[in-house]
């Protein structure tokens, strides 16, 4: 079974991606009088109406969605999404390559002279004028060479040493690295414990025995580019679907929201990052002084909130509605794009009632891209230079990882701060910004 988490993002993805706290762990709580987008406290939440359509086994989604939401334009929609470019053999070349080097081992060479690629194992301490600085001393610290993770300058300064020897030498920190650091001069005093030679394994059959069911080298790299190929209209897909929906989101007018519903959608999410923060091995509180506070939460919530609102008042209006007895069938249709076998494993999860509002806004967004006028943009033109690829090939902007990368405040911290193994400021560790959420030195997945 999977959990799911929210994703540090300031958009909230409205398809197949979706990342949420495990809905109904604990009660709703006092969310510090919640208001709407106009500022104005909801007195609404929790009233039924006469006029509702539907009613559910949850009160939570007993509303009338017409109290809160008038629709302006949604259908025909003018759109533009990304039309994947062909996948390439060095598409599928630079996929295996990445594949190799997440397959690799480290040997320990007691007479290797440290090169780029290599992993070291050090013990370092930095001062300044003399005195030590806090953070800024490491045991056993396990340093990857070339890949960016401390300056430049300290890693140069490394390279040709071998396991035993110590070295002393200074770093001049860059003006604007931080408040304590910047422009100053440290002194490093470095010992080799180890050096071990990174061994990527041999691109052949056994290889691709070993990470696929295919027999031949041929048939791996023709799955490869199946893979990519799918991936790439997935990611097409869902950003014309994400566009249609957003601007169906804007054109509307949402005047206040039941506060059961902001209530749901608020623990929710806030249990997910509590998920989140466990599984990078932090406190609550400390995750959220490092990344967010109260009013980030607050403006992802409504962004949630606003989707499902709109998403279900245009259901309404067309007469789509998905109601309690539909419900299962709907909630099966997600099942293998949240890759469950089961609706029990989904439900116990992610929840029936999230599930019901993940339904709703899959359904308003199908009806929304099918009447909508989309225009197709060459993925080139329409990202520029900004498109990115994980190991996976997808790009890091469809999948959520461009937001976490670039849009929330915390990220660059996060790459930096939490690969100190005592959690000291990642300020006064020697290192430098990279793409990665690092943990202690490793690499974090997030599910």
């Amino acid at each position: 079974m999977k959990r799911k988490y929210y994703i540090l993002a300031t958009t909230i993805l409205t398809m197949a991606m979706f990342f949420g706290g495990c809905a109904g762990a604990g009660g709703k709580g006092n969310t510090g009088g919640k208001s709407n987008e106009s500022g104005q406290s909801s007195e609404k939440g929790g009233q039924k109406s006469e006029e509702s359509q539907v009613t559910y086994e949850d009160d939570t989604l007993n509303f009338n969605v017409k109290d809160y939401v008038k629709l302006g334009e949604y259908k025909g929609l003018e759109v533009s999404y990304p039309v994947p470019s062909e996948v390439t053999k060095e598409d599928v070349d630079q996929y295996i390559q990445e594949l190799l080097e997440e397959n690799a081992e480290f040997q320990e060479d007691k007479d290797r002279k440290a090169q780029n690629g290599d992993t070291i194992n050090i013990d370092f301490t930095g001062t300044i004028n003399g005195e030590e600085f806090e953070g800024g001393s490491e045991k056993d610290y396990e340093l990857e060479l070339g890949v960016g993770e401390f300056l430049e300058e300290f890693e140069q300064n490394l390279l040709g040493k071998k396991a035993g020897e110590t070295t002393t030498f200074t770093v001049e920190f860059p003006e604007d690295y931080d408040e304590v650091l910047g422009g100053q001069k440290v002194q490093f005093e470095v010992k080799i414990n180890s050096v071990s030679e990174k061994i990527i394994p041999e691109y052949n059959v056994e290889f691709v025995k070993s990470v696929s069911e295919y027999e031949t080298v041929k048939e791996y790299e023709e799955s490869v580019k199946k893979e990519l190929t799918e991936s790439a209209e997935s990611n097409s897909e869902t950003e014309a679907r994400e566009n249609v929906m957003r601007l169906a989101v804007e054109n509307a007018k949402v005047d206040g929201y039941p506060q059961a519903l902001y209530d749901f959608f608020y623990d929710d999410m806030v249990s997910g990052y509590q998920a989140y923060a466990e599984m990078l091995g932090m406190e609550f509180e400390e995750f959220m002084e490092g990344f967010m506070g109260e009013e980030d939460i607050k403006e992802m919530v409504m962004e949630e909130l606003n989707n499902y609102l709109v998403s279900r008042a245009i259901l309404e209006q067309e007469g789509m509605t998905i109601t309690e007895q539909e419900y299962p069938a709907a909630a099966k249709e997600m099942l293998e794009e949240y890759e469950y076998e089961t609706l029990e494993d989904f439900e116990q999860d992610y929840g029936k009632t999230y599930i019901l509002t993940l339904a709703v806004r899959k359904r308003a967004a199908d009806f929304l891209r099918d009447s909508a006028k989309l225009q197709g943009v060459p993925e080139s033109e329409y990202y520029g230079d900004d498109i990115e690829f994980d190991d996976e090939g997808l790009d890091k902007e469809e999948s959520g990882e461009e937001e976490l990368d670039e849009e929330e405040n915390g990220e660059e911290e996060l790459d930096n701060e939490e690969s100190d193994e005592s959690e000291d400021s990642h300020r006064s560790n020697p290192m430098t910004i990279d793409d990665d959420t690092v943990l202690n030195g490793e690499e974090v997945e997030l599910e």
